[in-house]
């Protein structure tokens, strides 16, 4: 286990460095070609212009050296998931570089709360050092509750510090986590935005580290997988105009959608695990009807993440192992779909074989089962349901051959032994069963299209109130009267002498209290009106 953390921080640390590589020669692209257009000597233009080609071709290969980071999904799994587990795919963690708080901090002290920053100086301090120490976070728990700690520090500071109004001119630098590119923006919306994708992904990466082989490794990756949907809903509903690719909404809902199946598909294969262990998969037709809906569903759902990778605008920016294992997925599991659905014609063919009949119950599933209602679906004629169950042994045959072939033309899933495993044994079976009823008498039919079981995922929004935290900078005062939507003069001392009357003014609130009603002919007619003037107790 901990040479895999330590390769997930190598592959992390280098992801960091390619992106700041990117970012320069970026620059050094656009300042090229800039320079270009500004030149009138042909032969300086095209020395120029060479050097933005070369830059060009830089960016390339970082961004292709990116892609092969991204691409290792091994790092994320557990020393026995490596062994026995297809990997699932990991959200990217995105890169960023320090930002200095304190000069700005200090200038919105004086300037807007009008004390002296030397008063705020060790809360500024320490809101830098949680700031920095989300560079590079370790990729457990503890990380999660530093992103989740420094999100919720900036919820406040930001009501301080950060509001557009006071013009703090801090710039937020961070690096699309697939592509690499850089994108700053003086926005703690950005920031925030940002933040809880990070701790989205780490919960993806937390969750591929489970032994998804048990029910208790299987529970927690779950828990883990709905925490990450929830943070990407979230994002979606709070920050729509995403300055990098990766947080874009058709990105968020790719992630989203991806990161749905996953439990679905690991809880089907454990399922029938389980049952082929206590030798009852064969031999149950309603478990198998499920089966068959089961890994409809699933199909059904990588289709649609298929359809979202394979748009014009993804091409390219996607890993190609990312999109290779969902169209594996998509094959697989729809040549899966097909096998049960043979599996169930199978066997009611052995029952009318035998003299039987279908049940009340069976015939309820097969209703379900199927989009339509083929009137020799429910026939009891043996030649007929050999005839489904070959043209779904077909189609079982077909799937599983693209899913070997996407994996064969994929090189960076050659060190995924489980998946090459996976994938060859589902084939052979397939090849298998049909041979078996090859001389099998049967009728010409056309098989009804299986319907996908309905599945209820609710994931919850993101939670922060496990994660204490304080106002670091209550020196200034209460949050809700000192923040940046308030506007403040410099603080004054007022000498009142009482009257017959007293004073002349009302006290309302706390901490800080106002002088309200105040009398035309008392002490406190200074110049101050109704809620003018502030007195702190």
């Amino acid at each position: 286990m901990a040479n895999v953390g330590t390769m997930r921080s190598q592959l992390q640390s280098r992801r960091a460095a390619i992106s700041e590589e990117i970012w320069k020669e970026s620059h050094m692209r656009s300042g090229s070609k800039k320079l270009a257009m500004l030149l009138s000597d042909q032969q300086s233009r095209q020395h120029v212009e060479l050097e933005a080609k070369y830059s060009e071709s830089k960016i390339e290969h970082l961004q292709a050296e990116l892609s092969k980071i991204n691409s290792n999904l091994q790092a994320y799994q557990s020393q026995s998931a490596v062994l026995s587990q297809v990997p699932l795919i990991p959200m990217a963690f995105k890169t960023t570089s320090k930002v200095s708080f304190s000069s700005a901090f200090s200038e919105i002290a004086q300037r807007h709360y009008h004390v002296d920053p030397a008063s705020i100086y060790a809360a500024i301090q320490e809101f830098q050092d949680l700031r920095d120490s989300i560079v590079a976070v370790s990729k457990n728990s503890e990380g999660l509750f530093l992103l989740c700690n420094y999100y919720k520090q900036l919820n406040i500071v930001s009501k301080r510090f950060l509001d557009k109004r006071l013009k703090h001119g801090v710039a937020f630098s961070w690096f699309d986590a697939i592509s690499g590119t850089l994108a700053a923006q003086q926005s703690a919306i950005y920031e925030k935005a940002a933040v809880l994708f990070n701790v989205s992904s780490l919960h993806t990466q937390i969750a591929a580290q489970q032994d998804r082989s048990t029910r208790e490794g299987l529970d927690l990756a779950t828990c883990n997988l709905q925490k990450a949907i929830g943070c990407l809903d979230y994002m979606k509903d709070t920050f729509s105009h995403s300055p990098t690719k990766d947080m874009s909404v058709e990105m968020l809902n790719m992630f989203g959608d991806l990161m749905k199946l996953i439990p679905q598909a690991q809880s089907h294969e454990l399922s029938i695990w389980e049952a082929e262990k206590l030798a009852g998969l064969q031999t149950d037709v309603v478990s198998l009807i499920g089966y068959a809906e089961k890994t409809k569903r699933i199909s059904e759902s990588y289709k649609a993440v298929c359809e979202q990778v394979d748009e014009p605008s993804m091409k390219g920016y996607l890993p190609a192992c990312w999109v290779a294992i969902i169209k594996i997925k998509d094959a697989h599991f729809r040549g899966l779909s097909h096998y049960y659905a043979a599996l169930v014609h199978i066997l009611l063919s052995e029952l009318f074989r035998h003299g039987g009949h279908i049940s009340e119950s069976v015939r309820t599933e097969m209703h379900f089962m199927y989009t339509d209602t083929n009137k020799e679906l429910f026939s009891e004629n043996v030649k007929d349901h050999n005839g489904f169950a070959l043209s779904h042994l077909d189609s079982a045959c077909i799937q599983s051959e693209y899913a070997v072939k996407y994996d064969r033309l994929c090189k960076d899933l050659e060190p995924l032994k489980p998946l090459h495993q996976l994938l060859t044994e589902t084939n052979e079976q397939n090849l298998t069963k049909r041979q078996e009823m090859a001389n099998i008498e049967s009728n010409a039919v056309c098989p009804s299209s299986i319907q996908p079981a309905a599945v209820d995922l609710n994931p919850p929004p993101p939670d922060f109130s496990t994660v204490r935290t304080r106002d670091g900078f209550k020196a200034l005062g209460p949050l809700p009267s000192f923040s940046a939507e308030n506007s403040w003069t410099v603080p004054r001392t007022v000498v009142l002498r009482k009257g017959k009357s007293g004073f002349g003014f009302s006290l309302q609130g706390s901490y800080p209290v106002s002088f309200v009603d105040v009398e035309d002919t008392g002490p406190a007619k200074v110049g101050w009106g109704r809620g003018e003037g502030r007195a702190l107790y």
